[in-house]
């Protein structure tokens, strides 16, 4: 469950703890329709491959617009996908069903392809160009975010020039950036530290850099437009507004043009300012 009571978030659990099972199609819009009966408004479908769903007889674009055609859910998001396992069906749901947000969070986690290749992602720089573009064109206003590893063993200066100009290439609207650090029981456990942490360090720095500048003018876009925003609590610094989502997953916080609006309503917000991390706003009020 996410932080506020009108939010559900439904699993499918890959095959760390053994071979990757779906649950019957059936089973998952069951729980999506009673968590529709019971006030959530949007519903989260999540797992490390959640876009490898297929239980038999539906795969997982079905699974999406199942969901999405439950009365009562306003929104329909999912996490993680993995880049190899997104298929034209789950393009096509994503593109025609309102319900589902025109965001996805896409892991890409080196723009190398040697890096890519040691780390067994499934796919190359060029597939996931290809991806990316696709997705693009069937999906309007999408917002893509990433996962970045930076320091993998034997990531050399060139592999992450590599990452920074991909990165800059695709244009992220967010990133999450880590420094490579080894896990024990994972197959990198026994590779040789190749980069130092300082460098590590310094290669991270200048990814944020990059990103916050790439951040900040995909939300400049947003300012002056209308935003449909699913109200999550109370904003944190800003006494008396509230905070919330945007359909493209960002977050918005608002001066509220009306008493008691709660948690689970959506309303209309004109963005009035952005940074790189936030949309700030007032609601819109009833004419």
């Amino acid at each position: 469950m996410r932080g506020c009571d009108r939010f559900c978030t439904f699993c499918v659990v890959p095959y760390v703890r053994g071979r990757e099972r779906s649950l019957p199609a059936e089973v998952i819009t069951t729980e999506v329709r009673q968590a529709a009966a019971d006030g959530y408004r949007e519903v989260v479908l999540l797992g490390q491959t959640v876009n490898s769903y297929h239980d038999g007889s539906s795969d997982f674009g079905e699974l999406l617009r199942n969901c999405a055609a439950v009365e009562g859910i306003e929104r329909v998001r999912f996490t993680s996908p993995h880049p190899a396992d997104m298929t034209e069906s789950a393009i096509a749901a994503m593109a025609e069903c309102p319900e589902v947000c025109p965001y996805i969070h896409l892991p890409l986690q080196s723009g190398s392809d040697r890096i890519l290749a040691d780390m067994e992602r499934g796919y190359t720089t060029g597939q996931y160009r290809t991806l990316v573009a696709k997705l693009r064109s069937a999906i309007d206003e999408l917002a893509i975010s990433t996962d970045i590893i930076v320091g993998y063993p034997g990531e050399t200066e060139n592999d992450f020039e590599a990452t920074s100009t991909l990165m800059n290439e695709i244009d992220f609207d967010h990133a999450f950036l880590f420094k490579y650090s080894r896990r024990e029981a994972t197959k990198a456990w026994n590779l040789e530290e190749t980069v130092s942490e300082e460098e590590k360090g310094a290669r991270l720095t200048r990814l944020i850099e990059e990103q916050e500048r790439r951040s900040a003018a995909w939300n400049q876009a947003f300012v002056g437009r209308k935003a449909e925003v699913l109200v999550e609590g109370n904003a944190k610094r800003q006494t008396g507004w509230l905070a919330g989502k945007n359909p493209q997953f960002k977050t918005v916080v608002f001066e509220p043009a009306r008493p008691g609006l709660r948690v689970g309503e959506t309303v209309p917000v004109i963005i009035e300012a952005a940074g790189p991390h936030t949309l700030r706003g007032r609601e819109l009020a009833s004419v």
